[in-house]
């Protein structure tokens, strides 16, 4: 029996250049120990857990499809798994906010807030 398969696009950056930008433009006027101590535990709490690979979905389709028919599932689950990853990302953000948040006051605190520096 064939197969089709359908695509998921890939978009990858090191987790070191993501927390470096995020830290660089969002906090540079902080202490050099600061800013250091939060990006080694941003990056810790990333590799922890944002690295797994995302899980392989497989659609079993009959042999026979059209390539109309072909097309319409493929849009169709696009658009589902588009907004479900939207949901995602919205609740990953919201909870990695609050981590960045507490990542930095420990940081602040073992190393000084701005004010004492």
């Amino acid at each position: 029996m064939s197969a089709k398969i359908i695509p998921l696009e890939k978009e990858k950056k090191s987790i070191k250049d993501l927390v470096n930008d995020a830290v660089e433009t969002n906090l540079s006027h902080l202490s050099p120990q600061v800013l250091s101590c939060l990006k080694t535990e941003v990056e810790t709490l990333l590799e922890k857990h944002f690295t797994a690979q995302p899980p392989e979905m497989t659609v079993k389709l009959p042999s026979d499809l059209t390539t109309e028919q072909f097309q319409m599932i493929r849009d169709n689950f696009n658009v589902a798994f588009n907004e479900h990853n939207e949901r995602m990302i919205q609740r990953s953000n919201s909870i990695f906010l609050d981590l960045y948040l507490s990542r930095l006051e420990y940081c602040e605190l073992k190393y000084g807030r701005p004010e004492q520096v």
